[in-house]
């Protein structure tokens, strides 16, 4: 590609930041002492540790995945567990560690067929047999209990908090914390407080600046004396803080298996759990149940994202004054610090011009719709493109630090704009993405795309395990 983008990408990388794919910068210092200041959460004791595997084990991955069980970081051992039964379904092993958290987060039913497959696998192993006679015996000794959200008390709440980086980041969580409500049967209230950087620093909900309201019910009804609340960091009195113990402390890194099992009135949610590492908890006879990925993420987004009118005036308006007249592709293209999380930036952005010539070739498209956030990636694309390039006056960033952590003097019309670029690229004929993108992912989700009209470059942002947010 052009030697400006590479430079652009080139800069990015010295700015002295951590970044995860998620959104978060974060110093090197500050992310170090957060590593190291996580205690676990407490899990249910169904089985012993040592149930869940040998300890001795010669096998340096599970011997990882024990030592991460032991020190409590359940949500680590998951993601590493499923990335290998992704590659080896068969593994005993494997499946009898799956068993063991799935016990360990209060939820004995979805062990049962972890142990059985295990059993069948490994006939002459004892310990899934051990598993899964204690599990039923546990079940038979606590006939009251289940973990079907059909049988639960009605009226229960999930508080979806923001997570606080970049707008698709903050939505994206938003809706991975929906399908916990899915599978939970919990009311779902949405509320971005004074951590959003796209609110006006308040208690004010800024969610509800750019979409419809998720549920007739907010925040306020959830300030009673008489409710619970967990994790019990959060009490009726300060709901509204932007933030408790997210990143270290007691209750930090709440993943989403661990809200599936809580009788709490309320459960609060301020940390981000990914459709992907969701999926292998919604239960057998759920209507989400066997879903894809892909599939689950185009009925969240069709479900609840109803962007607000103002927003879609401003995108009619846009469309009909710049693009109606002629067929046109989307482009989303990366800079500033997208740089800190993707390696190989330069190599993606590398790919774009063949990809998109190819497109307006074929179809015979008159212009190029372009999402950025980089102002020299811009100057790029009209270099290359001329008047071909269409894109909004928004605001964006000449350095390696997101326009969403500069000094904004309106967050309000920054996240409008953002919006507004992702609903005007969905009017598309095509689409052309980073694939390790927020926005592009979102995009890819706001109508249902042809297969050969979308093209995602690089790695799948919502395929892909997070390790960076549980590394601790």
């Amino acid at each position: 590609m052009h030697s400006m983008l590479r430079e652009v990408c080139r800069k990015a990388v010295l700015y002295s930041t951590q970044v995860f794919h998620t959104g978060e910068l974060r110093p090197k210092k500050t992310r170090t002492r957060l590593m190291n200041s996580v205690p676990p959460i407490p899990f249910a004791n169904i089985l012993p540790l040592e149930n869940c595997g040998s300890k001795n084990n010669s096998d340096k991955f599970y011997a990882v995945v024990y030592d991460l069980l032991k020190k409590g970081n359940l949500p680590q051992a998951e993601i590493l567990l499923r990335d290998r039964q992704e590659r080896e379904p068969n593994n005993p092993r494997t499946l009898n560690f799956l068993g063991w958290i799935a016990a360990a987060v209060n939820l004995p039913k979805f062990s049962l067929p972890y142990f059985s497959e295990a059993v069948k696998l490994a006939p002459d192993w004892k310990m899934p047999q051990i598993n899964l006679d204690r599990v039923n015996k546990y079940l038979t000794d606590n006939q009251g209990y289940s973990d079907d959200p059909e049988s639960r008390e009605l009226e229960k709440f999930l508080l979806i908090k923001s997570w606080g980086y970049g707008f698709w980041a903050d939505v994206s969580h938003v809706l991975g914390q929906l399908l916990v409500a899915e599978i939970t049967g919990r009311i779902p209230i949405v509320h971005w407080g004074r951590n959003s950087l796209f609110g006006n620093g308040k208690d004010t909900n800024a969610f509800e600046f750019y979409f419809e309201a998720i549920s007739i019910r907010d925040v306020g009804s959830l300030q009673e004396e008489d409710f619970d609340f967990w994790p019990p960091k959060w009490n009726y009195q300060n709901l509204l803080e932007g933030e408790v113990n997210k990143w270290s402390g007691p209750f930090s890194r709440v993943a989403g298996l661990y809200l599936l099992s809580r009788q709490e009135k309320v459960i609060v949610s301020d940390f981000y759990a990914s459709v992907l590492e969701l999926k292998p908890w919604i239960p057998n006879g759920h209507h989400l149940y066997g879903l894809s990925v892909d599939e689950l993420w185009m009925y969240l987004v069709d479900h609840y994202l109803h962007p607000k009118k103002e927003i879609l005036d401003a995108v009619d308006h846009f469309y009909n004054t710049h693009l109606v007249s002629s067929d046109f592709i989307a482009v989303h293209a990366r800079g500033s610090d997208k740089a800190l999380e993707i390696n190989n930036l330069s190599e993606v952005n590398r790919q774009y011009k063949e990809i998109i010539n190819q497109y307006l070739a074929s179809n015979n498209c008159k212009n190029i719709f372009l999402m950025t956030d980089d102002a020299r990636v811009l100057a790029y694309f009209k270099e290359t493109y001329g008047d071909k390039i269409i894109a909004t006056d928004c605001q964006r960033t000449n350095s390696a630090k997101g326009i969403h952590y500069q000094a904004v003097p309106d967050r309000r019309q920054l996240g409008t704009e953002v919006m507004v670029d992702a609903y005007l690229a969905e009017k598309a004929k095509a689409f052309v993405g980073n694939g390790f993108s927020n926005p592009s992912q979102i995009v890819r989700y706001l109508k249902n795309w042809h297969s050969d009209d979308v093209i995602l470059i690089g790695q799948n942002l919502y395929h892909t395990p997070n390790t960076v947010l549980h590394n601790w």
